[in-house]
């Protein structure tokens, strides 16, 4: 019997284009009314908030994000962050997640627990702090990287993942001669490409936008990330502003919301630059943990 296509409603298709694109503007929105007010002069900002287009066309909102000496180092001190932080993460957990998954590991259902209670326990703030300083962390650059470099989450999913992969590999591989830590290498981080890639990409982006721990247990000038940078300069247009020097010291600090926006643009393409080149993994990183066939 020869198999007939389903027709489509015209009418039901449309709706769902419709659909889509209403909500792709919903969420385009914003992000396009920060970069028209971020180009909009400040002074002018006063009278209101421009919607579509600037109304006043300026760059001083950037100039002032892009005066600070401290800024490119700031930005390579971020990259190196989340460069270090996301391959770390990405290797140690998916070590983990691939030692819990073992038959033949003993006390596994007791590991299982230890891990998953600290993403229920903290130490909490002064402690931890107390721990780096004793650790050599504080005013490190590694305070950065070490203690991202495990997730209990992450390890979960990739565990999930990993479950999926048949024996049949493994064992053939412990055939010619793999240990468990080339069949790791070899295989399991190969065959879980889409995993890796969807959960890199959200290691990374919370890296990037990190700047809490900077602030705490990094406070340096020569630790100071593109992060904490921006929002010292938003503290400093605040205070700029309330004690009514905008217009003296720096005419783009007439009206703080113009360097906000201007910071929080730079502070966000670098990142969105990265995502179409990791699109296609979303999906799957999205299914990972679904039911298999």
């Amino acid at each position: 019997m020869a198999y007939v296509a389903e027709k489509k409603n015209p009418l039901i298709v449309f709706f769902k284009y419709a659909v889509a694109v209403i909500l792709t503007l919903l969420f385009v929105f914003p992000f396009y009314n920060m970069l028209v007010i971020s180009l909009n002069d400040s002074a002018d900002l006063v009278n209101g908030y421009p919607f579509f287009f600037p109304r006043v066309f300026s760059l001083k909102n950037y100039e002032a994000v892009f005066q600070s000496p401290l800024l490119g180092r700031a930005f390579l001190l971020s990259i190196a962050r989340t460069v270090l932080s996301t391959i770390l993460c990405l290797f140690f957990t998916g070590m983990l997640a691939y030692v819990l998954t073992r038959r033949n590991l003993l006390g596994k259902r007791f590991f299982n627990m230890l891990f998953i209670a600290t993403m229920y326990v903290g130490g909490g703030l002064v402690p931890t702090y107390i721990q780096y300083r004793d650790l050599g962390l504080v005013n490190n650059f590694l305070v950065f990287v070490i203690p991202s470099a495990l997730s209990v989450y992450y390890m979960i999913v990739m565990k999930s993942y990993f479950a999926g992969i048949p024996d049949s590999l493994e064992d053939a591989a412990k055939i010619d001669g793999c240990n468990d830590f080339s069949i790791y290498v070899r295989i399991y981080i190969p065959v879980s490409i889409p995993v890796f890639a969807a959960i890199g990409v959200y290691t990374a982006v919370g890296s990037w936008n990190s700047w809490w721990d900077n602030y705490i247990f990094a406070n340096t000038q020569d630790l100071t990330t593109l992060q904490l940078l921006l929002v010292r300069m938003i503290k400093e247009a605040d205070v700029v502003t309330t004690m009514g020097g905008g217009s003296m010291t720096n005419p783009a600090f007439a009206n703080p919301m113009g360097v906000r926006m201007a910071t929080t643009m730079v502070a966000t393409v670098p990142i969105l630059l990265v995502y179409p080149f990791f699109q296609r993994y979303f999906i799957s990183g999205m299914t990972i943990g679904a039911v298999k066939e």
